[in-house]
């Protein structure tokens, strides 16, 4: 059975008791096994939650998010430590310049020949960007020297969204693709930590103000995922609810892709590369998503 996401939008207190989460609307409670749970979203800017539920969400890898006012997700609860011994992060700590160059560049072109599959799948590819694409895979460099990535990522926002897009713009689709990248993240930074890494130290991005550098490196060739969601969202389903993109935007980590001929969960998938940059064989073509 599937785990759930808890959205908490009107309770003022949550706790824990009896390996369950009670959640208290005034005189109302509900209860919930913890074990069902994959994902709190507290969207309650006045919800308190109780230090002993922590402490379980913590136990049993839960992935809680909390929002600002305006639905943002500002807060993500985790570990200090990760689930495995300190050997892993000694190995991380070791990463030099040459395994950077190597798994970047794997990343990299993992990305580029996902968004690829995917504007093939949607059908809105032409010609001429076919080739412009696929010469930004075949030329990304060691640590992508190049920057085919930022030269792709161009090129595909238009061909998804028009000629005049820019990640700049305020308005519904950027509001969405922020908000879906956000999520994101913080599904990467739980198997980061629930696999013994240390989300600050990345492969490529580095500052320090990013304490989620190594997630920003691991979600993008899984930013796809979300510009799919987004796509059918607004141009295929006409949709513009917010909620209802939402509780869309949830599901997909649940859901099951094709990948190197197996069927896996998104949840599996992000576990699956973490794993392999952990080994240090990550082979970007063992994880191309195949759409359907």
């Amino acid at each position: 059975m599937a785990k759930k996401v808890l959205e908490i939008a009107q309770s003022d207190y949550i706790s824990y008791f009896l390996n369950s989460i009670i959640v208290r609307k005034e005189e109302d409670r509900i209860i919930i096994p913890i074990n069902q749970i994959d994902t709190i979203l507290i969207t309650n800017p006045r919800c308190n939650i109780s230090v002993p539920l922590i402490n379980e969400i913590v136990n049993n890898n839960i992935n809680v998010i909390i929002c600002d006012s305006k639905y943002r997700p500002t807060v993500q609860i985790s570990p200090i430590n990760g689930y495995y011994s300190n050997k892993i992060f000694l190995t991380q700590i070791k990463w030099n310049i040459q395994f950077k160059e190597i798994n970047w560049r794997e990343i990299i072109k993992l990305k580029i020949l996902n968004y690829i599959k995917l504007v093939y799948f949607l059908d809105i590819l032409n010609d001429d960007d076919v080739e412009k694409l696929l010469n930004y895979y075949e030329s990304v460099l060691l640590y992508d020297k190049s920057n085919c990535e930022g030269h792709a990522a161009k090129l595909t926002f238009k061909i998804l969204y028009g000629n005049d897009f820019s990640r700049d713009d305020e308005n519904q689709i950027n509001t969405f693709l922020n908000y879906g990248y956000t999520v994101l993240m913080t599904y990467v930074s739980r198997s980061i930590i629930k696999n013994g890494l240390d989300n600050r130290i990345g492969i490529f991005h580095k500052s320090f103000n990013n304490h989620f550098a190594l997630s920003c490196d691991v979600m993008e060739p899984l930013r796809c995922l979300i510009d799919k969601l987004v796509y059918e969202f607004i141009f295929v389903y006409e949709k513009r609810d917010f909620i209802l993109f939402k509780k869309d935007l949830f599901c997909i980590f649940e859901e099951k892709v094709k990948v190197n001929d197996k069927l896996l969960t998104v949840n599996e998938y992000i576990d699956k590369l973490v794993k392999s940059i952990i080994n240090n064989n990550l082979n970007h073509k063992e994880f191309i998503v195949e759409w359907s």
